[in-house]
């Protein structure tokens, strides 16, 4: 196996249709507006991996999902996630990696476009001395989860009985992995972009040449300025 096989970043993301993305970010913008803006994110997530990382894209089964985003990510592995709780979605993206012989993976979602690479890679690198890596998110939960192959099954754990989109969700992962004798490392805290308040934030950290900094202004979302009449229809 080469080197690239043996790290992998499992994106978390969805197909970028109007109505099924975002949604919590109405009626600041409009289901079309949310669906561009929300595709840029996950171009932007898709180029977190660190160089010699392999990126596979897991997303729900919604028609056409996989030819789609198979030729928007050519370089990517797009993969169907399974019916269930996010635990169980999560817990088949890492129980394949590992039986495909990834030693470090490191799964991510697709909702904090501004989150530096630096991070992501700093999670893989923390798999070198610890089996696993938890990213903060400021509202309780985490963006990132990495774990080594040396950490499963008994980090399946961590996905089970979760409190998924609770405040006390990355307390609750922090507490579990000390009950399974995991000691993990803890990457700095970021942001999701949910809700409009959000997008405040999102815009002063926007990073020049960015999928997301391209969309905001081709979309016409800088403060102040109406939402692009041809993204609204």
């Amino acid at each position: 196996m080469d080197a690239t096989a043996r790290r992998r970043l499992l994106v978390f993301g969805r197909l970028p249709e109007p109505g099924h993305v975002k949604t919590r970010l109405s009626p600041r913008l409009s289901p079309a507006v949310a669906a561009a803006l929300y595709e840029a994110f996950l171009d932007d997530a898709m180029r977190l991996g660190p160089l010699g990382v392999a990126t596979e894209l897991w997303v729900p089964d919604r028609p056409g999902a996989v030819e789609r985003l198979g030729a928007r990510y050519p370089a990517a592995r797009v993969r169907l996630q399974p019916e269930g709780a996010l635990g169980d979605r999560l817990a088949m993206a890492f129980a394949r990696a590992f039986s495909e012989g990834v030693g470090r993976a490191v799964a991510i979602g697709s909702d904090h476009p501004t989150l530096p690479a630096e991070f992501v890679a700093r999670a893989f690198r923390a798999l070198g001395g610890r089996r696993l890596a938890l990213g903060p998110t400021l509202d309780g939960g985490y963006y990132a989860i990495g774990l080594c192959r040396t950490a499963w099954p008994a980090a399946e754990g961590l996905f089970t009985d979760a409190p998924w989109s609770e405040a006390a969700l990355c307390d609750w992962a922090r507490a579990r992995a000390v009950t399974l004798g995991l000691r993990h490392a803890e990457l700095p805290d970021w942001y999701d972009v949910d809700r409009p308040e959000d997008l405040v934030r999102m815009e002063g950290d926007l990073l020049e040449g960015s999928a997301t900094a391209r969309a905001w202004a081709r979309l016409g979302l800088a403060r102040g300025a109406a939402p692009d009449q041809e993204g609204d229809r």
